[in-house]
């Protein structure tokens, strides 16, 4: 038997059947009894997942990916810094040649570090301070495109360390060309 609609019996009843099964799998999914994490916990010190911890220093992001970059051109994009300090602390915040790229990309000849504007590469953050460090890489227009995917890292650095071991922070910079 055809219907109106040009679908026969049991392909409506199969439709219906589909679609009654997708709302009860999205009831059953929204009627979770899972207890959900406050949103901050600052007085237990828990430090939630994508939540920063204000006790450690830390930069984000750890990956900008720059893309349909050419020669002449010109991208913009700030690295934050957290001072996790109790103490006022300088940070160096330069290029860093890579010391291992992402798959399918390339390490970028040594030219590339004059491409790197940083604002403020010396910047002094107070206790638990969060501040923005613009970076910009400027491509010169008569720069030759050497691989359609290169990379290279910003490095932050706690300069008021002290002891054989420094921590290095980086930021991945992956450039892919057009």
């Amino acid at each position: 038997m055809r219907l109106k609609s040009g679908l026969d019996s049991k392909e409506v009843n199969m439709r219906i059947l589909t679609i009654c099964l997708l709302v009860i799998l999205l009831l059953l999914g929204g009627c979770s009894n899972t207890p959900q994490p406050p949103a901050s916990d600052t007085k237990s010190g828990v430090v939630l997942p994508g939540e920063p911890p204000a006790d450690r220093t830390w930069i984000s992001p750890g990956k900008v990916n720059i893309g349909n970059f050419y020669p002449g051109a010109r991208a913009e994009y700030p690295i934050t810094i957290h001072n996790g300090a109790d103490t006022k602390t300088s940070f160096s915040v330069t290029y860093r040649y890579p010391d291992h790229v992402g798959e399918g990309y390339v390490k970028p000849p040594l030219e590339v570090q004059d491409w790197v504007i940083i604002a403020d590469s010396t910047p002094v953050l107070m206790p638990k301070e969060t501040r923005d460090i613009l970076v910009v890489l400027e491509m010169p227009k008569d720069s030759k495109v050497f691989a359609p995917k290169w990379e290279f890292w910003i490095s932050v650095i706690d300069t008021t360390q002290v002891g054989m071991v420094v921590t290095e922070l980086c930021s991945r910079w992956l450039v892919d060309m057009r």
